[in-house]
């Protein structure tokens, strides 16, 4: 039987709290170990497979100073099938990085996939980016 999707948002979203503040202890275990498990971040760049993945995360956390910062999801859609689900979210907070000396605004538009692995979800794409404000394309 497959563990509850919401039960297992609820520890998704306390994971994300405490990797933006710099632990990702809570995040990692809820991450696919397969090689087909992949990460477009936050940060940029692009990783495939849990070998790369798992260092990535761990990475990403470190940049993000303890600050007690408090993630709030806004889902715009959540399906779950029988064995794959998937929200799309808009991830919002002010966390401080390693390398500023104020906390910032961080506002990004997360979609994410999760597939169920012996009874469990786990994190298998995570797709982050800045939310922007809407603009045209500029020119030359």
């Amino acid at each position: 039987m497959i563990e509850d999707f919401e039960s297992f948002l609820r520890r998704f979203e306390e994971a994300n709290t405490a990797f933006i503040n710099g632990d990702p202890s809570l995040w990692m275990p809820l991450v696919s170990h397969s090689e087909q498990t992949s990460i477009f971040g936050g940060f940029g760049g692009h990783e495939v497979g849990f070998s790369q993945i798992g260092p990535r995360y761990e990475w990403a956390s470190s940049q993000f100073r303890d600050s007690g910062a408090k993630v709030e999801f806004e889902y715009l859609e959540k399906h779950v099938g029988a064995d794959t689900a998937y929200t799309v979210a808009i991830e919002r907070c002010t966390v401080h990085h390693i390398t500023q000396p104020e906390p910032v605004p961080h506002v990004l538009r997360a979609t994410m996939v999760f597939r169920a692995e012996a009874g469990e979800w786990k994190i298998t794409h995570r797709h982050a980016d800045p939310l922007n404000p809407k603009a045209s394309p500029s020119g030359p």
